[in-house]
């Protein structure tokens, strides 16, 4: 079922003839700092403060800290990928993205104040709704805006940037936590308003793609003239000529979103995505970190040494990334989801066998890459199986329904993890079905992706 007859994608076509140039490495760099930042500070604060304030001071219990750990990464995030996936579609991508930076600061900074379990609850839910919005956008955003020939190396090279900002908070944790653990929960809070905020709403402009999707031809075109401007002051030659004849746009209508469930093609793609999602987020995600850090202290571990291998596996990651980033699209990204998802797997049925500090930091290191590697590729998979006139509502219905795993499989997190001679519960869980299976189906049913236009594969 389509909304409308197909039409030459003119703006498109100019987007995907633009060279590689400082112009599309600033946007998809501030972009992933937008992500880097509201993700890292946001998303993480219960997993850094339960370990060494909250259970130290006994503030909450084991099984409230999974309730709380679970609506943070399951409720708050699904409610902001919907939110901010219906702004995305409606009102473009670059309010939605702005919206996220200012909901993750706004709601960060009053976990210095609340210490009681009901109040921490409704805070764990407000503070991720930019968290969803950012998931919900960054990669919708950076995938139309890139060529085909450069997607991968370009998404991947800046998503790299994530893995300084986490080396950046990862600091901050080791000098302040637990001592001055209000600072740090200050300073993430004014990054997000007083830095990156200013940043995006000078520097980010929105995407041609979606203002030519949704009929909005004349700013389509103003923007698309100063990105082409800015791109031959770079080269200092001329561009080519753009052929809209491979970038086939149908025009968003009322209700498109609803192909996505009357498609027979759409709604094969948004079940295995969705899958893969509801798996991982309560895996080799969210799993995974919502009780590491506990894992490494019941095994001798001191918040330095947490935080400082925060550093090491951070530092290693953005080499993975810039290594993902050279193959670009040489490789198939199923592929990549595949053996990242086998190397988690691997490091950390390692790290219960052998759970010695040495092998901690090794095997963390390794399943860190994995686990971040498989993150982003499927978010960028993800943003390249729909069209324009679907894919933030896509996201939504795939990524931020997703969350629902995260949150009903955190929740178990608790008893999973006091189950089983050395938490093995809580092992099982994150390594076979958190990690091994979606691997599996992603490998063997998912799609090739590998250098098309961005029309191509998902009209």
């Amino acid at each position: 079922m389509r909304t409308a007859i197909a039409q030459p994608g003119t703006i498109a076509a100019r987007v995907d003839r633009l060279p590689l140039t400082r112009v599309q490495w600033e946007l998809a760099i501030l972009v992933e700092l937008a992500w880097g930042f509201i993700i890292v500070d946001t998303d993480g604060i219960g997993a850094r403060l339960y370990p060494f304030v909250w259970r130290p001071h006994h503030i909450v219990s084991n099984d409230q800290y999974a309730v709380i750990q679970a609506l943070q990464v399951g409720l708050g995030v699904l409610l902001g990928a919907f939110l901010m996936s219906w702004v995305a579609g409606r009102f473009g991508r670059r309010p939605a993205i702005i919206l996220s930076a200012v909901f993750g600061g706004l709601f960060l900074w009053p976990f210095v104040f609340v210490t009681s379990f009901w109040g921490l609850v409704v805070l764990s839910v407000l503070s991720t709704l930019g968290v969803g919005g950012i998931v919900a956008t960054h990669a919708v955003y950076l995938s139309e805006m890139i060529a085909p020939d450069l997607r991968g190396r370009l998404l991947l090279a800046s998503q790299a940037t994530t893995a300084v900002v986490f080396v950046l908070v990862s600091l901050l944790a080791f000098w302040w936590i637990p001592g001055h653990w209000q600072v740090f929960v200050w300073v993430s809070a004014a990054i997000e308003l007083v830095v990156l905020l200013p940043l995006l709403l000078w520097r980010l402009p929105e995407s041609p793609r979606w203002l030519e999707a949704h009929g909005h031809i004349g700013a389509a075109e103003r923007v698309m003239a100063r990105l082409e401007a800015a791109c031959e002051a770079e080269t200092g030659t001329r561009l080519s000529m753009p052929d809209g004849a491979h970038h086939p746009v149908i025009v968003a209508g009322r209700g498109a979103w609803r192909e996505l469930f009357t498609s027979p093609e759409y709604r094969t793609r948004s079940i295995l995505i969705l899958i893969c999602w509801l798996l991982s987020y309560p895996g080799m995600i969210y799993g995974v970190g919502a009780y590491m850090p506990v894992f490494m202290v019941d095994h001798g571990a001191s918040p330095h040494f947490v935080f400082a291998l925060f550093v090491v596996a951070s530092a290693a990651t953005f080499v993975a990334f810039l290594i993902n980033a050279k193959l670009g699209e040489t490789v198939e990204r199923r592929d990549v989801l595949f053996w990242m998802g086998v190397l988690f797997a691997a490091c950390w049925v390692v790290m219960w066998l052998v759970p010695s500090k040495p092998v901690l930091a090794i095997g963390f290191t390794l399943g860190r890459i994995g686990t971040v590697l498989w993150l982003f590729n499927l978010y960028n998979y993800t943003a390249v199986s729909f069209p324009t006139r679907l894919r933030s509502v896509a996201f939504a219905w795939t990524d931020g329904l997703g969350h629902l795993g995260a949150w009903a499989g955190v929740t178990l997190m608790g008893p999973l993890y006091t189950w089983g001679p050395d938490h093995l519960g809580w092992i099982l869980w994150i390594v076979v079905p958190g990690a091994l299976l979606p691997a599996l189906l992603i490998r063997g049913v998912g799609i090739r992706q590998a250098g098309a236009v961005l029309e191509q594969v998902s009209t």
